[in-house]
């Protein structure tokens, strides 16, 4: 396709020595389409990493900012696989965020989160500040379960479970850009 035309570092490898961790962080905004003034995409491609890479800012529209979730480490990721047929592929992203609470604040947040499209940017554990984010300004990434309980005995695991789902032509995005302060107007 054109648009890996001017690529010339394309190449699938290993960093021996290189720390690969696994998971996200416990950190996690979702940002309705509806809040948002602009959203950032990444610049013209010059390099296998630029093509995911998006350095701009997400602005909001004033009196809204992104819906901060909290995580658990340990139950919550972003997997894609490819889908579609020979000549038409994209990848389907799905992300798993596990919020191990059942105050009111959490459930009543976890009900308003349901029915809105958007992006979801998820903290990485590679200590550089940056996010993972799922959706763009082309497909944005919906809430598709939101699935939980107060668990059994006790032992039982009590919160929720949201995953959001989008698709793109890239496995995920990496954003550097700055995440809006939550409250701010």
């Amino acid at each position: 396709m054109e648009q890996y035309d001017n690529i010339t570092d394309l190449g699938l490898s290993f960093g021996d020595g290189n720390d690969n961790p696994s998971g996200v962080g416990e950190i996690a905004f979702f940002i309705p389409f509806s809040w948002m003034k602009t959203v950032a995409k990444p610049a013209d491609a010059t390099t296998a990493g630029s093509l995911i890479t998006i350095t701009g800012n997400h602005m909001m529209i004033a009196g809204k900012a992104p819906i901060k979730v909290n995580t658990l480490f340990d139950k919550s990721g972003i997997n894609w696989k490819l889908a579609g047929e020979k000549l038409s592929k994209i990848f389907e992203i799905g992300a798993e965020l596990f919020v191990p609470d059942n105050s009111v604040k959490s459930l009543g947040s976890a009900a308003a989160l349901k029915t809105y499209r958007g992006i979801l940017l998820i903290g990485k554990i590679d200590g550089s500040g940056h996010f993972w984010q799922v959706g763009s300004e082309l497909i944005a990434a919906t809430i598709v379960d939101i699935a939980g309980g107060t668990g059994v005995g006790p032992t039982g695991e009590v919160g929720s479970k949201i995953t959001v789902q989008s698709y793109a032509s890239v496995p995920v995005y990496s954003y550097e850009g700055a995440v809006p302060p939550v409250g701010a107007a």
